[in-house]
């Protein structure tokens, strides 16, 4: 790490005198003008020393066509595994090399998890891109603000609240989708609806096969919203998401009656009340997801152990808070919260095969439950040239007890557009429900606890901005499944500690209507495992690349029509399957790819929008899991109306 820091410091000093002498900051890259809410507050970016990167309203129309994970896998330091494999993939999200349960997802700043599910995040195929309006990745532990499972990084949905749009769009495999938004307001009264429908037919999930496996995804949004008096005002929505896929039998093995679906309900209410110095936000939501694999017999695949199955998992999180945030004398600001969080699951799954039908172990919810609350408090000092934000949060678990995560967040301007910045955070996730009490779990799992370094240097001048980040990653009682040689041949249990280490750097350029930018990711990681009196220590980047590449050029021809494309390297990468000729699991190294996209966009009228892109324009054969297909060359066509 520290020879990381040394070069990334000789690198950072570089880019300061270079960029220094490049002319005037033009209005576009100014720092200044970007407002995110990493601190749960909207705060201008330069007056934050934490690594946070926005995917602008722009970037995700521009997107059409594609998922929130294929999008996600664009951004430096994330790899999405299962983005541009069939429709409906389990999606693998890992920010910096961390485990996929280590990224907290919000949407509008309300915490969005699945309980049932094995790590207790949200099924991501749920997600539909076109109701959203930015998308905000603060990377880093975030346990202080946002608790549980934020280790890696916090990724927030910000969903639109203003436009008014129909679109339309249609492609290769058998793809069409459809959508509308309304906002209305009247008066100090607020309403917006909005809906989607997703279908393609796919293709084959295993690798070699011709079957192909389909997906269908529907979205339902509705919110409602007033102004109470000139200090008050208050918001509730319901957001109900389902989809259905067809799923195969494994690497390489067909099934042409496998099917997955999942519903998700989230019920979400907030009252905002502003004061002479700060505000005050009271928030409450109830998610319910419930989830089904089957499994039917009129197709059994070679490899079956049973002639049918079917797994149901339903998921319930709840939760209420309270913050506020108040000017506060010699310039500090400061904010302090509670929050309390409930989650239960209640899991069935039986099989039925020659010897009869087996029935595992069911999971209720008035057993598979916890509570969690937690209590945090920040202090931020900003000056004309340095800033700092600490914070401490004292967490209560209904399992696990007491524990406090803090963090340190100092910055330093170190010329008008240049900012240097150091970070220190701990954080912590609980064991999912499902690594307790599923017929796997095991109920003397420790809570997984981080520490997070990070060392950069944002800088803007002129036609170029750019931003290099060195960052260290520990996590000590990480949580792995662990074969067994007797049943149920598998269990989930603590290992030593995982470290992983990085580099990540960007670099953009805008002159007139052209505009190129470009990023770096790298990675290095290992996990130390104590069995016994065995001590192992082996890579932690299963399924991630150490190195990963991205490249978009963009160029205006005219009013009307932009031009663009998107290539990204993905270096290679280590997977493992279970090989049901040999019974035993087996490593594989999957060869580096490069993807590329083009596309184009064309303004019919003020209102009125057409959009061309094709994806995996070289049609290289992509692996992100061993014995699955990837993406083939397609193209995605879309009408966007605006009123």
């Amino acid at each position: 790490m520290l020879k990381i820091l040394s070069a990334l410091t000789s690198i950072a000093l570089f880019l300061v005198g270079h960029f220094s002498a490049l002319g005037q900051q033009t209005p576009e890259a100014t720092l200044a003008e970007v407002q995110v809410i990493a601190s749960k507050f909207p705060e201008k970016l330069a007056q934050t020393g934490k690594v946070i990167t926005m995917i602008s309203r722009q970037q995700i129309q521009a997107s059409l066509g594609k998922g929130l994970g294929e999008l996600l896998q664009e951004t430096v330091g994330i790899s999405v595994v299962g983005s541009r494999s069939a429709p409906g993939t389990n999606q693998e999200v890992y920010v910096r090399g961390a485990n996929t349960g280590q990224v907290l997802l919000l949407i509008d700043g309300f915490p969005a998890n699945d309980p049932s599910h094995i790590s207790s995040v949200m099924d991501w195929n749920l997600i539909n891109l076109v109701n959203l309006e930015r998308i905000e990745i603060m990377k880093g532990g975030q346990s202080t603000l946002y608790g549980s499972d934020a280790m890696a990084a916090v990724i927030n949905l910000v969903t639109d609240r203003s436009s008014n749009t129909i679109t339309l769009q249609g492609g290769g495999l058998g793809t069409h989708a459809e959508s509308i938004m309304l906002q209305n307001n009247a008066g100090s009264f607020r309403l917006g609806v909005s809906a989607q429908n997703t279908s393609t037919s796919g293709f084959s999930a295993a690798a070699n096969q011709s079957e192909k496996d389909g997906f269908s995804q529907q979205n339902l949004r509705i919110r409602i919203g007033s102004s109470v008096g000139k200090r008050n005002d208050w918001d509730l929505s319901y957001q109900g998401e389902r989809y259905r896929g067809n799923l195969d039998a494994g690497p390489f093995t067909d099934d042409l009656d496998y099917s997955s679906s999942a519903r998700n309900h989230a019920f979400r209410g907030q009252w905002h009340t502003q004061f002479t110095n700060g505000d005050l936000f009271l928030r409450a939501f109830h998610d319910i997801t419930r989830r089904n694999f089957r499994n039917d017999s009129l197709y059994i695949p070679a490899n079956a152990y049973s002639n049918y199955s079917e797994s149901t998992y339903e998921g319930v999180n709840q939760g209420a808070e309270v913050y506020a945030k108040w000017h506060l004398p010699y310039g500090l600001v400061g904010l302090i919260g509670s929050e309390m969080r409930q989650q239960a699951t209640t899991q069935t799954d039986f099989s039925i095969s020659a010897y009869g039908r087996y029935d595992s172990p069911d999971i209720r919810a008035n057993l598979a439950k916890i509570q969690l609350w937690g209590n945090y408090v920040t202090l931020q000092k900003h000056t004309e040239k340095l800033g700092l934000e600490a914070g401490l949060r004292w967490n209560s678990h209904s399992l696990f007890g007491q524990s406090v995560t803090y963090n340190v967040n100092p910055y330093w301007l170190i010329a008008a557009h240049a900012k240097v910045f150091a970070n220190y955070y701990t954080s912590f996730k609980a064991p999912s429900l499902y690594q307790l009490y599923s017929p796997y779990g095991n109920q003397a799992l420790k809570p997984e606890y981080g520490e997070t370094w990070e060392f950069g240097i944002d800088q803007s001048a002129g036609r170029w901005s750019g931003r290099l980040v060195a960052f260290q990653n520990k996590v000590r009682d990480g949580i792995v499944f662990q074969s067994m040689d007797e049943e149920p041949y598998g269990r989930y249990a603590n290992f030593a500690k995982q470290q992983t280490r990085g580099i990540e750097a960007e670099l953009r350029f805008v002159h007139a209507k052209f505009s190129a930018s470009g990023s770096y990711t790298f990675l290095d990681g290992n996990v130390q495992s104590i069995v016994g009196a065995v001590d192992s220590t082996y890579s932690s980047l299963i399924r991630r690349p150490k190195h990963q590449v991205s490249l978009r050029l963009s160029q205006q021809i005219n009013t009307k029509l932009t031009l663009s494309l998107f290539t990204q390297y993905v270096g290679v990468r280590r997977d493992y399957y279970f090989d049901d000729a040999t019974f035993a699991t087996r490593g594989v190294d999957l060869k580096g790819y490069v993807w590329m996209e083009m596309q184009a966009s064309y303004a019919i009228t003020k209102r009125l929008k057409a959009q061309v892109l094709v994806k995996n324009v070289l049609n290289q054969q992509i692996v992100e899991l061993v014995g699955y297909s990837g993406q083939p060359m397609n193209l995605q066509a879309s009408i966007v109306y605006r009123f």
